[in-house]
């Protein structure tokens, strides 16, 4: 697939996929059934709470690092997650907008108030401590938006290319989980991937955390 057949085709999935969500999760029906998958998806996201807690009593003089994201209306809650990964020891960090093609990172303390970012297409922000863009490199566990991922590991964002430069730096070691409604784990080969499409090991949904290394063998 070409450059610009690929670049149509990403168009056409996230125009889809939006609609998607904007049916499925919109008005107050919308909205409480996001409220209920929020809590479904921290119940789901335990293992990945349980990772945090092992980190701390292993190194409790670093507490571990976790990028996270501020969702907007119609992605998934995924601050009830948050929330209880700062109740573990971990220190939440989450995406700025971006100076340039990179995003920056602000620290989270767990509970006080985000505030609106400047910059369009973001979420809100916290008001912390600025880490800079290398902040992934030395991330323990990142929880990245995505409008949908396939079993093959494809991750389709947003369009920006921000997620996919954050995700370049993150090592080997570090657990990468997409965080995307039930509907959006699509099957293997669904979406295209660029060479400059970072795949995902993992997803996560209200439905379960499914290991896309393991599925993608099936």
């Amino acid at each position: 697939m070409d450059t610009e057949t690929m670049r149509s085709r990403k168009q056409q999935l996230r125009r889809d996929l939006r609609a998607r969500r904007e049916r499925d999760y919109a008005g107050e029906a919308g909205a409480a059934r996001r409220a209920e998958e929020a809590q479904r998806l921290v119940a789901h996201g335990a293992l990945l709470v349980e990772r945090i807690e092992r980190v701390v009593a292993e190194r409790p003089a670093a507490p571990p690092l976790v990028a996270a994201f501020h969702p907007t209306p119609l992605e998934v809650d995924v601050m009830p997650l948050a929330v209880r990964l700062a109740a573990a020891g971990a220190q939440l960090m989450f995406p700025a907008a971006a100076e340039g093609r990179a995003l920056h990172w602000i620290t989270w303390d767990g509970n006080s108030a985000f505030l609106p970012s400047p910059g369009r297409g973001f979420g809100r922000e916290p008001d912390g401590r600025r880490l800079g863009p290398e902040a992934p490199a030395r991330a323990d566990l990142v929880l990245a938006p995505a409008v949908a991922v396939d079993r093959s590991g494809t991750r389709i964002g947003h369009g920006g290319g921000y997620y996919d430069r954050a995700l370049s730096m993150v090592p080997s070691s570090t657990a990468v989980v997409a965080v995307v409604h039930p509907s959006e784990l699509l099957a293997a080969g669904a979406l295209p991937r660029g060479a400059l499409d970072v795949p995902v090991p993992a997803v996560l949904t209200a439905d379960a955390l499914v290991s896309l290394v393991t599925s993608a063998r099936r």
